[in-house]
């Protein structure tokens, strides 16, 4: 039996019971004791913790001695995921009076022989953080001493997956009530909106560049002044006062955070004659000052809207929970021929939070700059408090960042694309996408001047805009079933008393007047 070259065979004990050897780059290793495998029960006996964890997995399971004590344990865990690199095992295990169990109890999934790719996504399909209060890892040493690679980026998939599934849990519980609020409020305001799969696939001729507000964008702000008729400018909302404080005026601006913080980066700032993209859930602070085109995203309530308007309405959510990776969503779906990323740092380049003229910024140079205490000074506080040491590449970082650029070097390659390119090799790179120059990337992939408020105002022109009354019928219809309460606790994250249920439902029925309550 082999897989990926890795062969083994199984061989009596001393003491009779079935043990195996495995031959891998030419060498024979036991994988059990050749004397008494059958006691290797006695080094996991206090390691299963069903009490703390409701999902079991095992990274490496051979002929199952390990996992004796298990059917002591069996009922208390919700699911339980034994994985192993040998193809067939579990047929040898079938054959062996102690360890057979293993193949009779539902809660068990074997997963045996498979790549590292096919067993992460098996284990990502079982996997429902919702209601768990915990997961457990554990290892079987031999295995995992044998076959170091394969195990350990199992775990290492298996562990950002459950971080990533775990934040997602922390933000619906965290912001959930916010969604939802959000979303009540904007349903009112569908009416001066536009659906965002109207401008798919409208601009297949031109390039792009997206701006973020990381501090490497100092560097290039000038040069997308020199150039900004060569391409379309899209801003994350942060970015908005940096551009508009170097007189550069956005062509689309994207913003689809649900927090009231997020309206800071539209004081004083004139978006001109850029299309906004916003989320359903977006804040409706946001919402009243850049009306243009509206996106679904994956809430409970958005995706109900999706089955009101037919799929008619469109989304640039990326998954990667950033607003960058919808930005360049938004390209990819808007077909723009080339995409530069500015500001991208995922870092604190230059030791400095965000760019100057942001925001963030002005609040330190505003508000709280004194004699003693400079925005330097204030930057480099919070890096060393925000990053907790954290380096990567030699620059200060955080968690979030990092996970943000592993997301959104995912999205890009899940998607294909070869046309996006970092502007500058200040921040952090990206894995998959080459870096240039802004002036070569002008040089390159900008042709001319492009007539970008006439194309703008012909595409607002010629896009319809959408009615709230199909989604206020639709809510009407579910306000007293089951799925009403579905959809809300959906939302929030968990069970919902009587009391939380009837005030959505009066926002609801104060849709009918255009302005829902609180």
């Amino acid at each position: 039996m082999n897989h990926e070259g890795i062969q083994y065979k199984i061989i009596k004990s001393k003491h009779g019971f079935d043990t195996i050897i495995v031959t891998s780059k030419g060498r024979e290793m036991p994988l059990h004791s050749k004397v008494n495998p059958e006691h290797e029960f006695r080094s996991f006996v206090d390691k299963f913790d069903p009490g703390r964890f409701d999902v079991l997995i095992v990274l490496g399971i051979g002929l199952g001695y390990h996992l004796i004590p298990l059917p002591e344990y069996l009922n208390r865990y919700s699911r339980i995921i034994l994985i192993d690199i040998l193809s067939g095992i579990d047929e040898a295990i079938g054959k062996n009076p102690l360890t057979s169990f293993l193949l009779k109890s539902a809660r068990i999934t074997f997963v045996s022989g498979k790549t590292i790719e096919e067993a992460v996504a098996i284990v990502s399909e079982i996997i429902d953080m919702n209601g768990l209060r915990g997961i457990s890892v554990l290892e079987h040493p031999a295995s995992t001493r044998i076959f170091h690679d394969y195990y350990g980026s199992i775990k290492n998939s298996i562990e950002k997956q459950i971080n990533r599934m775990a934040g997602n849990r922390a933000t619906k519980k965290a912001f959930g009530a916010l969604y939802l609020r959000n979303i009540l409020k904007n349903i009112a305001l569908l009416d001066d909106f536009k659906p965002v799969e109207h401008l798919f696939g409208a601009f297949k001729k031109y390039p792009a560049v997206i701006i973020a507000p990381g501090p490497c964008l100092e560097r290039d702000i000038q040069n997308i002044k020199k150039h900004e008729h060569g391409f379309f400018i899209v801003s994350v909302d942060s970015a908005l006062p940096v551009l508009n404080g170097y007189g550069i005026p956005p062509d689309i601006v994207i913003s689809i955070d649900p927090q009231p913080y997020v309206c800071e980066h539209f004081l004083n700032c004139d978006t001109g004659h850029a299309i906004g993209i916003v989320s359903l859930s977006s804040h409706p602070g946001v919402l009243k000052r850049l009306p243009g085109y509206i996106s679904l995203n994956s809430h409970p309530l958005s995706q109900f809207a999706s089955r009101v308007y037919g799929d008619s309405i469109g989304s640039v959510d990326s998954g990667t929970g950033s607003v960058a990776g919808d930005a360049v969503k938004l390209c990819l779906k808007c077909g723009f021929s080339s995409i530069g990323l500015a500001g991208l740092d995922l870092s604190f380049s230059d030791y400095k939070i965000y760019s100057r003229g942001t925001a963030y910024q002005k609040r330190y140079s505003v508000y709280f700059q004194d004699r003693l205490s400079t925005v330097e000074s204030y930057n480099c506080r919070y890096i060393l408090h925000a990053s907790k040491g954290l380096r990567r590449e030699g620059k200060y970082t955080r968690k979030s960042f990092l996970q943000y650029r592993e997301s959104l070097e995912n999205f890009v390659k899940s998607s294909g694309a070869d046309n996006i390119l970092a502007l500058n090799d200040c921040g952090i790179a990206l894995s998959g996408i080459r870096i240039t120059s802004l002036e070569e990337f002008a040089a390159v992939e900008c042709k001319s001047a492009i007539d970008k408020k006439s194309i703008i105002s012909s595409l607002l022109r010629d896009s319809r805009l959408l009615e709230s009354g199909p989604m206020i019928s639709g809510l009407d219809e579910i306000l007293h079933d089951r799925l009403f309460d579905e959809l809300i606790a959906a939302s929030l994250s968990g069970p919902v008393d009587e009391k939380t249920k009837s005030r959505y439902r009066k926002m609801i029925e104060s849709l009918h007047q255009g302005q829902p309550g609180e």
